[in-house]
């Protein structure tokens, strides 16, 4: 959710809550002022009642004051001593033809000898139209003000985050690999301003250290490569020498160890180069056609196993990938097929929708699948192996937002591919 729509949402749910709690304050508030105002009048009409009924002779059962008051005269045989007493009810009111909230004043009185009820009732329809009518002028100024806040709002997010968005622009397009100076936009807001001036900072001392560290894993990898060609090369001619049987032991593990370090040198080059980003260039290719060829090249591989190979050629889409990277994660997938397989065996290579499986026989796991796909995690002491094979398919996956997953079940090895 954007960050001007949480804010209106907060503005929203704050005038809500302001303009409900002040409308009902302002209800009673206002209700306790015209009743009060109605009391006043009810008993200045007690008064004036009291003294006409005292001076003059013609007594009637009910008289009517103002339009919508009632008074109604109730004879008593004795005292009832009646204080004054208030209270709200409801009366059918003539003028209106329909029942009423009326204000009540009930007390009792002796005149001319005689004890009497009295009761005057004045019509809270004035009281009703007045609250009706704040009500709606405060729900009126309540839609305007939320819509009034709600586009100034907008204005202001607009104007003031215009610097923010610019930034955040040339981020989503910003590559380590081909680094473009970031322009920044004048702005009144100091928190931008500071805000660019540390991204700059921080995108030039990554672009610094993305340029070192490049430099300095092509400089080690061309460095070592001398040493160990040389080594191997050495070892190869000791290897050629009449030399005794533990000798030729002691030099055949100098160039096994060799050539591993070498593989594994060139494994950790790639690992960085791809975290690195320096794969950025993709095309689209047949990967139907990609498998048949790659199978090719491996089946006097698995002719020396004995495996037994079976192809499932569902879809043929073509993937977005880069072309080396590609190579590289066909040529991982298949390989570790054949290497962790056991004589005798099969693999199974099924191609359909956005998904690739490829299946072989193998030796139970004695650790968890995902943890292969961690660096120099290995599931034998096989010295041939490098442990970066399942880490650097990872990688590859990662940089093209793809997916691999490990399913082993007893002595059934399966890594799915899908995207």
């Amino acid at each position: 959710m954007k960050l001007l729509d949480i804010a209106n949402r907060y503005y929203l749910i704050t005038l809500v809550l302001v303009f409900t709690i002040g409308s009902l304050g302002a209800y009673y508030v206002l209700k306790s002022i015209i009743n009060h105002e109605f009391n006043e009048k009810l008993y200045a009409e007690q008064a004036q009642l009291v003294y006409e009924l005292r001076n003059f002779e013609n007594l009637q059962r009910t008289y009517y004051l103002n339009i919508g008051d009632v008074i109604e005269l109730e004879e008593a045989p004795t005292d009832p001593k009646l204080s004054p007493t208030l209270k709200d009810t409801i009366m059918y009111d003539q003028y209106e033809k329909k029942e009423l909230p009326f204000r009540m004043l009930t007390f009792s009185d002796k005149i001319n000898g005689k004890h009497y009820i009295i009761s005057i009732s004045k019509s809270l329809l004035p009281n009703l139209d007045l609250i009706q009518g704040v009500t709606e002028i405060m729900i009126g100024l309540a839609i305007v003000l939320m819509i009034s806040l709600g586009l100034l709002n907008r204005l202001i997010f607009q104007k003031l985050w215009s610097p923010f968005h610019h930034i955040i622009a040339q981020l989503q397009h910003f590559k380590i690999s081909h680094p473009v100076p970031l322009s920044m936009e004048d702005s009144d807001v100091e928190e931008f301003n500071q805000l660019g001036n540390v991204l700059e900072e921080m995108i030039s001392k990554s672009i610094r250290d993305y340029k070192n560290l490049k430099e300095y894993t092509e400089n080690t990898s061309h460095e070592i490569q001398t040493p160990l060609a040389i080594i191997k090369n050495k070892a190869e001619m000791l290897l050629q020498e009449p030399l005794e049987e533990d000798q030729l032991n002691e030099v055949s593990k100098i160039y096994e160890a060799a050539t591993r370090l070498s593989r594994l040198k060139d494994g950790l080059s790639l690992l960085t180069k791809i975290e690195n980003n320096q794969y950025v260039e993709a095309q689209e290719f047949c990967l139907k056609e990609f498998l048949e060829t790659k199978l090719q090249t491996f089946e006097e591989l698995m002719e020396i196993k004995n495996i037994t190979l079976q192809t499932e050629f569902i879809d043929s889409q073509k993937v977005m990938i880069n072309q080396d990277l590609a190579h590289i994660l066909i040529n991982n997938l298949l390989s570790n097929a054949i290497k962790h397989n056991v004589n005798n065996g099969w693999i199974k290579v099924k191609l359909e929708k956005n998904r690739l499986t490829i299946s072989n026989s193998g030796n139970t796991l004695i650790v968890p699948p995902k943890e292969l796909f961690e660096r120099f995690k290995r599931n034998t002491d096989n010295r041939e192996s490098t442990g970066l094979g399942l880490s650097l398919i990872q990688r590859i996956c990662e940089h093209n937002h793809m997916t691999i997953t490990y399913n082993h079940q007893n002595e059934q090895h399966e890594l799915k591919l899908s995207w």
